[in-house]
């Protein structure tokens, strides 16, 4: 049996699956150097509702800076991109052999690529407060095809919307204000992180929701 629930870390909601500590979901292959990473291969993008988080205590901006440190590391106008490993020989010679429809998945790359923050075989080095939501709200789609036959799991894909559509609200707000300064991340960072310091900050209040448990005869990965 599988569980998925709600959690919470300091106000900031995480969907959780009982069975990631024993993935063995396709998603969470790796055909790479870095084995042990589950389901890790996004590079995230960090907003400026993000970056308002970190501002807000000491431990965010260490946060806020091992993330400018990394050597991939993009900034843009509104948005920080955390790029991490990728295996681009691997995944040409991978995509040009027989073994390329191996898995019924479309994006083949996320074999060969890994987050920037992940500790193989311990998770994500990153407290969930300070992640993306799309790494806090990930649900892969072998455990979505079976959720999804549960009358309760709407309700977990209906708030998800709704708190994702919330964050894109407050990135849109700060964003117009930032424009009205005339300000950007890349020639104003640290005049903009001044700003953010002093600007309250909003909480998304989300419901609680019940746990789904999910009947099935093998074990299913997140």
């Amino acid at each position: 049996m599988v569980k998925i629930y709600l959690k919470f870390d300091q106000d900031i909601p995480q969907y959780a699956c009982s069975s990631c500590s024993n993935c063995s979901s396709v998603f969470g292959k790796s055909l790479c150097s870095i084995k042990d990473r589950g389901c890790c291969w996004y590079f995230p993008k960090f907003t400026l509702h993000d970056i308002h988080k970190m501002t807000k205590s000491e431990e965010g901006l260490k946060i806020l800076d091992k993330i400018l440190t990394l050597p991939e590391v993009k900034v843009y106008n509104y948005y920080i991109h955390a790029k991490g490993y990728f295996d681009e020989i691997g995944y040409k010679k991978y995509m040009e052999s027989r073994q390329s429809n191996q898995y019924a998945v479309q994006d083949k790359s996320i074999f060969f690529r890994a987050c920037p923050f992940i500790k193989p075989g311990s998770g994500c080095t990153l407290p969930v407060k300070y992640r993306s939501y799309v790494c806090n709200f990930y649900i892969c789609d072998e455990i979505l095809s079976e959720a999804c036959k549960y009358d309760g799991f709407e309700a977990y894909l209906k708030e998800r919307s709704s708190y994702v559509k919330w964050v894109e609200w407050e990135n849109r707000s700060l964003e117009h204000l930032l424009e009205e300064r005339g300000l950007n991340l890349v020639n104003n960072f640290h005049e903009i992180i001044g700003v953010l310091k002093d600007i309250p900050l909003d909480n998304y209040e989300f419901p609680q929701l019940k746990p789904i448990e999910i009947i099935a005869e093998y074990n299913l990965g997140a």
